[in-house]
């Protein structure tokens, strides 16, 4: 694989080779997730990971983090902005499982909670947090349902929501050259100009005011432990090396 190669194809074609060199020489190592930057939010990847049984954990481009549409099927169903169905009320609704062999989110009444009774687990309705103030569904103790169909979108609706924490835990797990290249990414290098020359000038400065950003939240941190003036800290580091930086 040469380095003409983009990461967008790279990335599973390195997967693939890597889950059949596991099979061939029987190493027992089992992959419940991939985690990848922007670059690899594609309908293709979802699919990919979606036959393999593997759980997707990539954020949506930056084009599309809010297109999240309402549902063609049913007209009357609303979507918060990172696509959480909203209930009769405009309230989001409480995700209470994923049907793994159906390939559903399933949602309940946002205002209907776990509790225990007389030694028993019950659900609740707890009236004050429902703008309507009644319960659209006493007949059910979860009531009502929503069905999300991860397999109609799986880029849009992935089997793990991006906003659960265990997808931000493992986001925050990908390693530190993932991050640099979020960093430098945010710089546009690629885009900056045609030149390569001038590009690579353009990714070292960003390292450098990645870098200097980083020291200067580490002496901060230091300063505030030792009681030591911030002035200080801001004088070796001005504001130019990092005001304009997202460390993610």
């Amino acid at each position: 694989m040469g380095g003409n190669e983009s990461d967008y194809t790279l990335s599973l074609t390195s997967f693939d080779r890597f889950l059949k060199t596991t099979r061939e020489n029987d190493l027992d190592i089992n992959v419940s997730a991939f985690c990848g930057d922007g670059h690899h939010d594609a309908q293709a990847h979802y699919r990919y990971f979606g036959e393999k049984d593997i759980i997707p954990i990539i954020p949506l481009s930056k084009a599309t983090q809010k297109a999240y549409p309402h549902l063609s099927d049913d007209s009357d169903i609303r979507l918060d902005m990172d696509g959480t169905p909203l209930c009769s009320a405009g309230k989001r609704m409480r995700r209470h499982c994923y049907d793994k062999r159906k390939q559903n989110h399933v949602y309940n009444c946002p205002a209907k909670r776990n509790s225990h009774r007389n030694g028993k687990s019950v659900y609740v309705f707890h009236v004050d947090d429902c703008p309507k103030h009644q319960d659209c569904d006493p007949n059910s103790p979860l009531g009502p349902y929503f069905h999300l169909k991860s397999s109609e979108d799986p880029r849009l609706f992935p089997p793990l929501p991006r906003s659960s924490q265990k997808f931000k835990k493992l986001m925050n797990q990908r390693s530190a050259s993932e991050r640099c290249n979020f960093i430098n990414d945010s710089y546009n290098v690629e885009g900056s100009c045609r030149n390569a020359d001038y590009g690579l000038i353009r990714l070292t400065l960003a390292n450098i005011a990645h870098h200097a950003t980083i020291r200067y939240q580490e002496a901060r941190k230091q300063s505030e432990a030792n009681a030591l003036p911030i002035h200080t800290l801001e004088s070796a580091f001005p504001d130019t090396a990092y005001e304009y930086l997202d460390t993610g």
